[in-house]
């Protein structure tokens, strides 16, 4: 590795955008503890400024960001279809790589990440933001303490508008074969149940396109079993003019919790029927604006320290490529119509924590 001597590691930034935005304000504000030297973008013009931005040495090919020694760290929001041969070759020069979700187009490309990342000794993690969402680590607390009881429902909602981007000729969004609502958005679900459920086990999935533009869905409902027993709904649109936001509604035999990000409070609890009033769950601010922003900061704080510690970060590859494996199976059932279930059926939560 090499990390200079101060301990700061170098990032390269391979993609830039929006979302590169959000993660270079996120290495910015760990002070010394990371520091971007090189930015990349196929605009030649947009990477010099930014690079300017930084300090960094601007490219446009990112085979010259791996050829940099002082690079230890790639962060990749390339278009989908791009992760995987670009993660593959970070690995090839030696650098941990952080990917934007989906890990890649295909469950293969991304099992395929996963034991090269393990074979080179290097962290492969994946910016799924879900994990360090604060409300869903209330949700998660609250699990553990089997303060719900048995788990009967839930559903999930992930709705705001791509409109613009999916009828913009120039980018990927809603376009094949980067996918459109269900490999972009419905995986932070999918990889939400995973953690919080043990995963799915089947699912049947509804797909509409609103925009004609656009050449994948951009509206879906999934419907099916959790591993851990109980039914879910999950429902994800860029069709909707509104703050993006996301929705979770975890019904149990003893209590339900709702969490709404667009909400005050943002994650209430119910216990009994007969219109019994709510509870407050502490510890959760109301942010509409910023709730998605500060869980990509931790994500990005999660993912440098990390890497200085020696540790891995709180988001599981495999719990993503689950994910992106019920995608699939989701883009299959629309397909065919019916019940797809999933061939490599993860475990319940409680029998995971035994092992």
């Amino acid at each position: 590795m090499t990390t200079a001597a101060n301990g700061s590691l170098g990032i390269g930034m391979i993609g830039l955008g929006l979302i590169s935005w959000v993660h270079e304000e996120g290495y910015n504000k760990l002070g010394d503890a990371c520091h971007i030297v090189a930015v990349c973008d196929k605009d030649a013009e947009m990477a010099t400024n930014r690079a300017a931005l930084h300090d960094a040495v601007p490219a446009t090919d990112y085979r010259t960001v791996l050829e940099d020694p002082r690079v230890d760290v790639v962060d990749i929001t390339l278009p989908h279809r791009l992760h995987h041969e670009v993660a593959l070759a970070a690995f090839d020069a030696g650098k941990h790589v952080i990917v934007e979700k989906p890990m890649a187009v295909g469950a293969p490309a991304a099992h395929e990440m996963i034991e090269v990342s393990k074979a080179a000794g290097l962290t492969l993690a994946v910016a799924e933001n879900t994990r360090y969402v604060a409300a869903y680590r209330a949700a998660g607390n609250l699990l553990e303490q089997d303060s719900l009881g048995e788990i009967r429902m839930v559903r999930s909602l992930i709705a705001g508008s791509e409109v613009e981007r999916i009828r913009d000729p120039d980018t990927w969004h809603g376009k094949a074969p980067d996918g459109g609502v269900i490999l972009d958005s419905a995986v932070h679900s999918l990889y939400l149940y995973k953690w919080l459920f043990g995963g799915i086990l089947d699912v049947t999935a509804h797909a509409s396109k609103l925009v004609p533009e656009g050449e994948m869905e951009d509206n879906a409902l999934l419907l099916g079993r959790l591993a851990g027993g109980g039914e879910y709904q999950l429902a994800v649109s860029a069709t909707m003019e509104i703050p993006w936001t996301e929705r979770l509604e975890i019904y149990g035999s003893d209590a339900s919790l709702i969490v709404d990000q667009l909400a005050d409070p943002v994650v209430t609890l119910f216990r009994g029927g007969d219109d019994a009033g709510p509870s407050t769950v502490d510890g959760v601010a109301y942010e509409p604006q910023q709730w998605k922003f500060t869980s990509m900061f931790e994500e990005l704080s999660d993912f440098v320290c990390g890497i200085r510690e020696g540790r891995p970060p709180l988001v599981d590859p495999e719990d993503t490529l689950h994910a992106l494996e019920a995608a699939e199976a989701a883009y299959r059932s629309v397909e065919i119509g019916g019940v797809v279930e999933l061939t490599d059926r993860p475990q319940p939560r409680e029998e995971r924590e035994e092992r």
